[in-house]
């Protein structure tokens, strides 16, 4: 992973951290944020994984934007998260 060394941190908390430095904004994840993440978790997803594919989610989606500062969340950029999920799996 290239924003984030492996720690003691536990999932929800290295997820967070990881997103807010890749977006480089924002001080804590929304409520609806961290249900995701919490259901991420509960599917057993592993955290280096989940965070490849956020990473690649959000390149994927700021090459598609047009506005000069988007509201950057994980629940925007879910389906695209789930995709890169789904396409690591196999």
């Amino acid at each position: 992973m290239s924003l984030i060394e492996k720690n003691n941190l536990n999932y929800l908390t290295t997820v967070e951290q990881f997103f807010l430095s890749l977006k480089d904004s924002g001080l804590h994840l929304s409520a609806s944020d961290y249900h995701l993440v919490s259901q991420w978790e509960e599917q057993g997803i592993p955290v280096e994984r989940l965070c490849r594919a956020i990473e690649s989610g959000y390149e994927k989606v700021s090459k598609q934007e047009r506005s000069p500062n988007p509201k950057w969340s994980l629940t925007r950029i879910q389906d695209f998260i789930e995709q890169e999920l789904q396409r690591a799996a196999r």
